[in-house]
């Protein structure tokens, strides 16, 4: 287990500058935005949380990671003008964590998500914004009426750079809207972690979510550097369900800049992060045969073995589980016969 000490104590080597303001002690929910280099977007980003017409009081952090544009003034300019809205944190380049040699938003994600003092977290990163007053509103009642449930997100509009509107001819745009079809296929209500761990659906800038399994998350994973979406939402889905709305209530932006943009950067890790998240799963069900997917599981377990970009000393925790537990070994070695039987099936009868 880590803390918020612990955590300070391992990474900070500059102190943290928290903007003198007039926010809420006690927020229902705190709004985590995380800027760096955005100065053409992060007002849009503002606006869009100021806008929010809710009968809660809700926090806005925005840490703001020393960016060498224009990005710092403008959150200055803001958090002068919202004191008892928003507070502002002016981090250093000196703190940031860097994952195989590339700076990451890994300082400045959590150190927003250990000092965010609501119930509820919503996230929204500077180039993105929400475009529906009602977002926190409608998030919070469903989540406080539904407490089995322990994450709500939406459909989001898409865009390149700083247009507002879809650029016809614009590839970019053109490829982006064919995976995201791919991934609007698997957005569903209830118990998705199965569904989660083969492809992530869940649209960050849209997440309302409880802090209490965010900081668990943290808190038991400490050392995992991994894309953070992904794997906390797979956290959250091991013991909530997930609440997914189909209406865009959000706008993502498509640029070529940022970690899950860079060419593979963190890709060739996302079976590491899955086999964490699995794990973690398989150890607080018990092992239970019946919740296990007997298609899913099979797929993630093998694509890990057979997956040359991690070594044999990162396979370990999955391939100790299968020697300990033969039973989940047999659902591999069934699934793979099944498909060697359906490609023989079709050489003898469709070659």
């Amino acid at each position: 287990m880590f803390s918020r000490e612990q955590f300070l104590e391992k990474y900070l080597k500059v102190p943290v500058i928290e903007v003198e303001n007039d926010v809420a002690k006690n927020p229902l929910v705190s709004v985590c935005v995380q800027t760096y280099n955005q100065q053409d977007f992060i007002s849009q980003c503002l606006d869009g949380i100021l806008e929010q017409k809710t009968n809660f009081d809700f926090e806005i952090l925005v840490g703001e990671d020393e960016s060498s544009d224009n990005t710092r003034a403008v959150c200055l300019d803001y958090a002068a003008r919202y004191p008892d809205r928003l507070r502002l944190f002016l981090h250093s380049r000196e703190n940031n964590i860097e994952v195989y040699g590339k700076p990451t938003s890994h300082f400045n994600f959590k150190y927003n998500m250990y000092s965010a003092r609501g119930k509820y977290i919503a996230i929204c990163e500077g180039d993105d914004f929400w475009n529906n007053p009602l977002k926190l509103q409608n998030q919070v009642n469903f989540l406080e009426q539904n407490k089995e449930y322990g994450l709500v997100y939406t459909d989001v509009n898409l865009l390149t750079g700083n247009e507002n509107k879809k650029i016809e001819g614009d590839d970019r745009l053109k490829n982006f809207e064919k995976r995201y079809d791919r991934i609007k296929e698997r957005q569903r209500t209830g118990h998705v972690f199965w569904d989660l761990l083969e492809k992530n659906s869940v649209n960050t800038l849209t997440v309302c979510t409880s802090r209490d399994l965010i900081i668990d998350y943290i808190n038991r994973f400490s050392k995992e550097l991994f894309a953070y979406d992904h794997r906390l939402w797979l956290h959250v889905a091991t013991y909530r369900k997930i609440k997914f709305i189909d209406e865009k209530w959000g706008t993502y932006r498509i640029l070529d800049q940022g970690i899950s943009n860079s060419s593979g950067f963190f890709n060739k890790r996302t079976p590491l992060a899955k086999q964490s998240a699995l794990i973690n799963y398989l150890s607080e069900t018990n092992f239970n045969y019946k919740k296990i997917d007997k298609v899913i599981f099979p797929k993630i377990v093998y694509g890990i073995l057979k997956n040359k970009d991690i070594n044999k000393e990162e396979k370990t925790p999955i391939t100790s589980i299968l020697k300990s537990h033969p039973k989940l070994l047999l659902i591999i070695v069934i699934w793979r016969y099944k498909r060697l039987v359906s490609k023989l099936k079709k050489i003898l009868f469709n070659g």
